[in-house]
């Protein structure tokens, strides 16, 4: 049964230390009952139970909403989806979220949360999850408010949606371990790993570059998603153990004066190699540039800044015209993100095979063998077992936190549409160098060997994806305006989720009340950009087209502005009881009704999350 869309506050008794679910709210389903039971303090979790956001009348929370719980508010969304049965019920409900959020993490649970004042989504895929420990609540830690530069304001009118999104799994000691060739046959060793785990953040952009320059200088036309771990955006990283040892495979004890093969040993784990993939599903998005752009040799060592010109719109500070300007590149915004490297004993291959992949694998170059880390050892059998290591030839970057730097840029066409989903798959190929020894008869001297034949590697890796909706109104590059009117104190035009046209109280974070000023005079509806505010009905907006029922154009009279069609240059007009909209062919009209209209920007996308370097 489909059930009214509801967001569930999910309250914690004081006094019963168990948790109890307001009467008023739809009661957690499934799955979802067990998880959240589990916490000990669920009283900040939003839980949504995407089966009711099937019905056509439902809506979805806006980024703005999410935004303002998550960041201000402290709480945190868990987004179920799976209560539902049919797939193509979850991409319904998928594609809701997606259009009012621009970006939605694939998977049966979802988590939002905040991460350095953005929101960050991670995929929750069983109850001893490491991830639901970001569903409890924590209390909001003081931050020292810093004061805000003009460039830092300016920064704010960039049209842009910035996520993160995580890249986390625990590496088993069952994964952790290969099974070895001893001398008494397959032996899968234990304890190599300790608290392993892949932990990364990766940072996502959605933003529109508008062409704007003169010919070698100018910025693209396209729509961008940038994906990056820089040094801001980093995560624990990938940790195999914070130590570095020997395990015992196989012993035997050697009565002298024989002799004979006598341990059997490996290391604790060590990554062969890193490996970090990213794709796009289809040819909407080409990889447009990465950094790093080429291989990197092993001890390299660098800080590189990675630098991005974007055609924008630039707003009220720097054009006469404010929010009644049409959208037309005006401004070249430069944006720059830091990456560290130092390879160590680790090569880095870039490598690809298409337009939509590319891949970063850093590899193990230096002392790569157990060989090439020995030193030479013999001493008699009765000595305790040591580890033949040179063990500053063992840097921690192969075992221990390991942090990758990267960025993907890609691009699509500015009427690409539509939606593309992303892969990101970070792996480790983990080993240990082998080792034996070998006791000589009757002098009883024990002699260590490497045993680089025996070489086995355990891959492991964390997959995560997420879909890009080419159609969100951020891709449009405009910067999202309201259209007030002036008959009242605070009602702004609205279009919800079925194109109706109403009035209503005025709220600069509602995506319904927000629209797009195009180039060609068009108000495209920032809740769905596939619809324009169209003369011919002002019940109903309309699919956007040629028409100039749907072209627009500001006219000061008498120090009013006014909204005039350019279909017979008649005005936009409201009764100012009723609210009902008509089109006049005068300003001068009588006194129920009113021409008078205002418009603003407003906040319905994230501010930048990158360092700004230049605005001319």
């Amino acid at each position: 049964m489909k059930r009214k869309f509801n967001l569930l506050l999910i309250a914690v008794s004081s006094v019963l230390s168990a948790n109890i679910w307001a009467s008023e709210f739809d009661e957690p389903a499934g799955a979802a009952i067990n998880i959240l039971s589990a916490l000990q303090d669920s009283s900040a979790v939003i839980y949504i139970n995407a089966e009711n956001l099937v019905s056509e009348n439902s809506t979805p929370p806006t980024l703005s909403q999410v935004k303002t719980q998550v960041l201000v508010e402290n709480k945190r969304y868990l987004i179920d989806f799976s209560n539902i049965e049919h797939e193509t019920e979850k991409n319904i409900t998928r594609a809701k979220l997606r259009r009012s959020l621009g970006l939605l993490t694939l998977g049966d649970m979802v988590i939002i949360s905040e991460h350095k004042g953005k929101l960050l989504f991670s995929q929750l895929e069983s109850s001893d999850d490491t991830n639901l420990k970001r569903l409890e609540y924590k209390p909001k830690s003081r931050r020292v408010k810093k004061s805000i530069s003009p460039l830092a304001e300016v920064d704010n009118s960039i049209p842009r949606v910035a996520f993160y999104i995580e890249a986390k799994r625990t590496i088993s000691d069952a994964a952790c371990n290969p099974t070895w060739n001893t001398y008494q046959g397959p032996v899968k060793s234990t304890g190599m790993c300790d608290n392993a785990h892949i932990s990364l953040i990766y940072q996502v952009m959605l933003q529109r570059s508008l062409p704007f320059g003169t010919q070698g200088s100018a910025t693209p036309d396209a729509k961008i998603v940038r994906i990056a771990i820089d040094d801001s955006t980093t995560g624990a990283g990938i940790q195999l153990n914070q130590n570095f040892d020997n395990i015992l495979l196989h012993t035997r004890g050697i009565p002298w004066p024989e002799g004979g093969d006598e341990h059997e040993m490996v290391t604790t784990a060590l990554a062969q190699s890193y490996d970090f993939n990213f794709n796009a599903s289809n040819e909407k998005a080409r990889i447009l540039r990465t950094v790093p752009k080429s291989n990197l040799n092993k001890n390299y060592t660098n800080r590189e800044i990675s630098t991005f010109s974007f055609g924008v719109v630039a707003g009220g500070e720097a054009s006469s015209d404010g929010a009644k300007g049409k959208l037309e590149a005006s401004a070249n915004w430069t944006e720059s993100k830091w990456l560290s490297f130092e390879t160590n004993d680790y090569r880095v291959d870039r490598h690809s095979n298409g337009p939509q992949h590319v891949g970063f694998e850093w590899a193990r170059e230096q002392y790569p063998t157990a060989e090439s880390v020995m030193v030479t050892t013999i001493h008699g059998y009765t000595a305790g077992i040591t580890l033949p290591v040179d063990e500053s030839r063992i840097n921690k970057m192969g075992h221990a936190s390991f942090l990758p730097k990267m960025e993907v840029i890609y691009s699509a066409a500015p009427d690409a549409t539509g939606n593309t989903k992303f892969n990101i798959d970070s792996t480790v190929d983990i080993t240990g160098f082998r080792y034996m020894t070998n006791v000589t008869p009757f002098f009883g001297v024990r002699t260590y060997y490497a045993k680089d034949d025996d070489h086995q590697v355990n891959s492991v890796n964390k997959n995560i994806n997420f879909v890009v909706d080419w159609d969100h109104p951020v891709f449009t590059g405009g910067r999202p305006v309201n259209l007030q009117l002036g008959g009242f104190k605070n009602k702004c035009l609205a279009i919800d989720t079925q194109q109706q046209i109403s009035a209503k109280e005025c709220d600069e974070y509602d995506n319904q009340q927000a629209f797009i000023y195009s180039q060609d005079g068009h108000y495209i509806s920032a809740y769905n950009t596939e619809y324009c505010l169209d003369s011919t009905d002002l019940t109903q907006a309309q699919s956007c087209n040629f028409s100039l029922t749907q072209k627009w154009s500001w006219e000061e009279k008498a120090n009013q502005d006014n909204l005039k069609s350019a279909h017979l240059d008649h005005y936009l007009t409201h009764d100012k009881q009723t609210e009902k909209l008509s089109m006049t062919a005068s300003t001068q009209s009588e006194a129920s009704l009113s021409t008078k209209m205002y418009t603003r920007y407003v906040n319905v996308f994230d501010a930048s999350t990158v360092e700004t370097n230049s605005y001319k």
